[in-house]
């Protein structure tokens, strides 16, 4: 858990920036778990950043500049390219919000001894399990939506 964790921190830290190319968020919206990288870009287009994280993860980071207060996203790959989780970082604190709205679609909050917030729910387009994780750093708040099983394996490494 610690690991998921430290990813959001890092996208959290990583992506203050704004670039002049940034994606939209119906663009974000076509994106989803087990997604391939080449099918993330052809919808996407290049990142904006990139890093690689513990265990092989690569994270593209993409600007967005249309949807505020969310400010950048980042797409999380497992050393097979494909897409195991996705970010949403918003600026200001927007945890109260952002549990809302997963609650309103369906997601169910776990209890886990943690700051973040941990929910479990369905993917609204492909009907897949997923994690998400709401966090707060400073003042900026991330969401990170993990593919259900590869949360799991995270946890138990």
């Amino acid at each position: 858990m610690k690991k998921i964790l430290s990813v959001s921190i890092i996208l959290s830290v990583l992506c203050c920036a704004v670039a002049a190319s940034a994606v939209d968020l119906a663009s974000l919206d076509k994106v989803s778990v087990l997604m391939t990288k080449e099918k993330v870009l052809s919808i996407l287009g290049a990142p904006d950043e990139q890093m690689t994280l513990a265990n092989g993860l690569k994270v593209d980071v993409y600007y967005v500049d249309s949807a505020f207060p969310l400010t950048n996203s980042g797409c999380i790959f497992n050393d097979q390219g494909i897409l195991m989780g996705q970010s949403f970082v918003f600026q200001g604190h927007e945890t109260g919000s952002i549990m809302e709205r997963l609650k309103t679609s369906g997601f169910v909050q776990k209890q886990i001894e943690s700051a973040s917030k941990f929910f479990e729910g369905h993917d609204d387009d492909t009907g897949r399990p997923l994690v998400a994780v709401v966090s707060e750093g400073g003042e900026m708040t991330t969401i990170t939506t993990f593919e259900k099983d590869f949360f799991e394996a995270q946890k138990r490494n």
